[in-house]
């Protein structure tokens, strides 16, 4: 065997006391983001009060001083646990009721924070032993990055970004970065869910790809693992693909306004936006009334309903209104196909950089028609309200 591995157990006031000082820590080059909600760390802590066994952790002490002895251990997996019980401790959150299974817990613990529980309760927490798996020390960064992954490859819980976030790779480093920029808190693009989860990573890791090849097809991880593998070791060196997407960025962030916004806050036309943006750059288009055309698109998507059929006999009002119905319908379904990428970015891109003035002549009217139909639903639909309530007088 390569490695000794060694069980023993510490309190949590010992694990707790090495967390706060800084000796114990979760390395985020290779750790998932925190995902436990309020629930779950509630019922890690009820565990702990009814005295039950909770699962074991995993613990690599990377370096140790030789003169004082104080080591750096690093969080190998368990970081949920062991930030849910330091959070508690600090004051973090409280036991809510609702999230307390035992009675007993409920009545003596429920609504309480740490530091307004009773003696003895604390006592449990502060004695509570956990079990730990210590790594040998000769194990190399990478030997525990590939065992993080490892130890992950099964569980459902760790999702495909978490797990490509647990290898080396300058791509990823690239992505994550890329994610940290504020363009998207402005476009209220990912959800904190989508944050705790790397979600919003992974987003980033199709944009890096659409800039750097193209339009491609995401139905599985296969293109993001590869570019995870083949870019491990160097990836846009020179940032060109970086500074194409931030001045992309930047385009789109001048189009936002309330009438825009809930369209651009979508993941699927985000991507159509960047696919367009980047196309104007390499065909050097203007980006003259690049809003007001937006705004228009946007306006006449927002109006538009499937369940209306209008007939055109004039060819141009015919043709918008066919691009705009198979617009809506390639971001229905299948978002991430190449073919319904390739026609959503092909219906906006002719919109906003080759069509003419009559285009948006059509899609206004376009727009006016379909209010008429939905005020005319609406209109029938209180006639009919009102109809049930005389019939039932």
């Amino acid at each position: 065997m390569k490695y000794l591995f060694r069980r023993n157990t510490k309190t949590i006031q010992e694990i707790y006391s090495d967390f706060v000082e800084g000796r114990l820590f979760a390395d985020p080059s290779y750790q998932r983001r925190k995902v436990w909600n309020d629930q779950d760390n509630v019922r890690l802590i009820e565990t702990i009060l009814m005295e039950l066994v909770m699962p074991e952790v995993f613990f690599w002490t990377a370096d140790r001083n030789p003169d004082t002895g104080i080591a750096s251990t690093h969080i190998v997996d368990g970081q949920q646990r062991i930030s849910a019980i330091v959070d508690f401790i600090g004051g973090e959150f409280s036991l809510n009721e609702r999230d307390l299974t035992n009675d007993e817990i409920k009545a003596s613990c429920g609504k309480k924070i740490f530091q307004e529980l009773d003696e003895s309760y604390k006592n449990k927490i502060w004695e509570y032993p956990i079990s730990i798996v210590v790594i040998d020390s000769e194990c190399t960064i990478a030997d525990i990055k590939e065992m993080f992954y490892r130890l992950n490859l099964t569980n459902y819980s760790l999702n495909r970004q978490e797990k490509r976030n647990s290898k080396d790779s300058v791509f990823g480093d690239k992505c994550e970065a890329l994610s940290t920029y504020d363009f998207w808190k402005k476009t209220k693009l990912f959800s904190s869910a989508d944050a705790k989860r790397m979600k919003d990573v992974e987003y980033c890791c199709a944009i890096y790809i659409l800039a750097n090849e193209g339009i491609v097809d995401q139905t599985n991880d296969k293109k993001i693992n590869n570019y995870y593998d083949d870019y491990k070791d160097d990836f846009d060196a020179d940032d060109k693909l970086k500074n194409k997407i931030l001045e992309a960025m930047s385009v789109i962030e001048d189009i936002l306004d309330k009438t825009t916004i809930s369209f651009v806050s979508k993941k699927a036309q985000m991507y159509t936006l960047f696919c367009v943006v980047f196309k104007m750059f390499d065909d050097g288009k203007s980006f003259d009334n690049f809003f007001e055309k937006i705004k228009i698109f946007v306006t006449a998507y927002s109006m538009f309903r499937n369940e209306f059929a209008l007939d055109y006999e004039d060819d141009l009002m015919s043709a918008v209104y066919a691009d705009i119905k198979k617009y809506k319908l390639a971001s229905s379904e299948g978002i991430n196909k190449v073919a319904n990428r390739t026609i959503r970015f092909e219906i906006l891109y002719k919109i906003c950089a080759e069509d003419g003035e009559e285009v948006f002549i059509a899609l206004k009217q376009i727009t006016e028609d379909m209010n008429h139909l939905l005020d005319a639903k609406k209109d029938e639909k209180d006639q009919l309200e009102q109809d049930d309530l005389i019939d039932e007088e």
